[in-house]
């Protein structure tokens, strides 16, 4: 018989927007991050790159998102993640521009975000979202 493997379960709050936040940690210091299924690759605000520590890999190259313009973006390193209580294996982001999105959360009455947990990270980990509790199992 098989035995299912605890899972770690990560609390999340609804915003006013009515997505899904999480508390982080990348490389050590504090981040809010919204839960995007929609989002192919997890992203940090190009903004925030010093204070988490990240450095650049490769070139940039422009990517597109839910909106028509295309935003420039680049790689950074593996970081060192945390959500909630639990360690997470080391975790790749791409570094964009989140101006806009934050802009757009700020009109909207909600908090701006650090970054973005994409689908990426959700499909490494199996990630199964519980809007009931309010959790994100891994």
């Amino acid at each position: 018989m098989l035995k299912k493997a605890p899972s770690k379960k990560i609390k999340l709050k609804l915003m006013k927007t009515k997505h899904l936040v999480c508390q982080a940690r990348i490389n050590g210091c504090k981040a809010v991050l919204l839960v995007d299924t929609g989002a192919s690759n997890s992203c940090i605000a190009l903004s925030e790159k010093e204070n988490f520590k990240i450095r650049e890999k490769g070139d940039p190259f422009e990517a597109s998102g839910a909106g028509k313009d295309k935003v420039k973006a680049i790689l950074g390193q593996e970081c060192d993640l945390i959500l909630g209580r639990h360690k997470v294996d080391k975790q790749s982001f791409v570094l964009l521009d989140m101006q806009n999105i934050n802009a757009t959360l700020v009109k909207e009455n909600a908090r701006p975000i650090d970054g973005i947990l994409g689908a990426d990270f959700l499909n490494k980990n199996r990630a199964l979202i519980d809007y009931k509790s309010k959790t994100l199992s891994l």
